[in-house]
């Protein structure tokens, strides 16, 4: 058994290889022991500024100290209780979400991660539309690892090889990607031909009173970082406006995927906010406890109330530890102003990044999460290597992995921010 006594690297990875399972991928091959703030540190004692969140999910950091020590203090008072009673920091939780939720989406399921809240939208979409079997979902799209989600998503082949049968009823229709257009359009020219994709599979192929409901992620994540056209790449084109408008046409429950685009990312608290757009269910997690497990969605009352009570459940669901570091988060992310610093820094940081990589590189996002294209999977690959060289943790996203994804802290210091990004951009230029 591993003991107190510290083992170097090469022993740890030995028994992470015999004791662990070898389908869960690891990017860097160091054993991470402790953080703080924006930066790791290894059991070897090297430190390494992480620019990946854990996959965006330490919104403020790690450990940050409120964060920490609301934790401590629930830890301290009651860990456990799952459905058996009503419990505060649940209800403290749900009445935090339903300030910043958009619209009237005011009622919130909790559960343990993005996966799970997408199966609970599914089940909610079937409850609203009962006898409408059918759902739609977008190619390159990424919603979870269980069954269910993983039926919903196309970001990757190996994410769904051998696990067929799926989910039934599921559909894909192309994501309307204007920096690889799946009509091969300028986006100055656009006519919303990727939205009579939509249409046109309506009349041919799937009647729309068979559908339950449409999922989409604002800003694609593990597809590689792609906003839905808006007004801001198109005066004439917001596509989340006009697939909004379908779903009220034909009764269709717009579920918004948030699960990495939420709690602030892109410098608003949901992503779809930046379309003036509310869906009718959205799912979150990543973001929300800042590093501990946690899942929702959310839709209006009147929806949610359609599932009678033991319809769904959670036995870690909504655990009070984790309510009471998501509502901490909330507090920090809200009384720093954070979304507002998000919001600027991630313009000026787009601007400089178009600047200075324009001619090598398509530059996309909002706020802190940003897409860096690249021509090859090589060259991100080389860029990463580099970059863990320098001790900058990045990743990579999309099916030809060649995006880099940029997801900072959201409290990142500024001139951290643009140093690093700095470095960034001098190791894509010299390839």
């Amino acid at each position: 058994m591993i003991t107190n006594q510290a083992l170097n690297v090469k022993e740890l990875l030995a028994k992470d290889e015999q004791f662990l399972s070898s389908a869960l991928y690891r990017v860097f091959h160091i054993v991470a022991e402790r953080g703080e703030g924006s930066y790791i540190y290894s059991t070897d004692g090297m430190k390494y500024l992480d620019l990946t969140c854990g996959i965006g999910v330490t919104q403020l950091g790690h450990c940050h100290p409120e964060v920490v020590k609301a934790a401590q203090e629930q830890l301290a008072k009651l860990v456990h209780i799952s459905c058996v009673t009503h419990h505060t920091e649940n209800i403290k939780l749900a009445e935090k979400l339903e300030k910043i939720l958009p619209g009237e989406i005011n009622n919130t399921f909790f559960c343990n991660s993005g996966a799970e809240a997408v199966d609970g939208a599914i089940k909610l979409s079937r409850y609203v539309n009962s006898g409408r079997p059918n759902i739609v979902a977008f190619r390159g799209s990424f919603h979870g690892r269980t069954l269910g989600s993983t039926a919903l998503s196309s970001s990757k082949a190996l994410h769904r090889k051998h696990y067929d049968p799926l989910l039934a009823g599921i559909t894909f229709v192309d994501f309307p990607n204007c920096w690889g257009c799946p009509v091969f359009k300028d986006p100055k020219n656009c006519q919303l031909e990727c939205l009579d994709l939509l249409t046109r599979m309506f009349k041919l192929n799937l009647p729309p009173e068979s559908i339950s409901a449409i999922i989409i992620e604002p800003i694609v994540g593990e597809g590689g970082y792609v906003p839905a056209p808006s007004h801001s790449l198109n005066p004439r084109f917001n596509y989340l406006k006009e697939l909004r408008k379908i779903c009220d046409e034909y009764n269709i429950l717009f579920i918004c995927d948030e699960v990495q685009s939420g709690i602030g990312r892109t410098g608003k608290w949901f992503g779809i906010e930046h379309y003036g757009v509310v869906p009718d269910v959205i799912t979150m997690a990543k973001g929300i406890a800042n590093g501990l497990p946690m899942g929702a969605f959310s839709s209006k009352k009147k929806y949610m109330s359609l599932m009678p009570p033991g319809a769904h459940g959670s036995t870690f669901g909504g655990n009070l530890v984790s309510c009471a570091a998501a509502s901490k988060t909330l507090e920090v992310i809200e009384r720093d102003k954070l979304l507002d610093y998000v919001s600027k820094t991630g313009t000026e940081l787009m601007k400089h990044l178009e600047n200075e990589l324009k001619s090598i590189a398509k530059i996309r996002g909002f706020g802190f999460m940003i897409g860096i294209e690249l021509t090859s999977k090589e060259k991100a690959e080389k860029v990463i290597e580099e970059c863990f060289k320098e001790k900058i943790l990045i990743l990579s996203a999309g099916a030809e992995q060649k995006v880099i994804r940029f997801i900072p802290p959201l409290n990142i210091e500024r001139t951290l921010l643009f140093n690093t990004i700095d470095k960034i951009i001098n190791i894509i230029k010299k390839g």
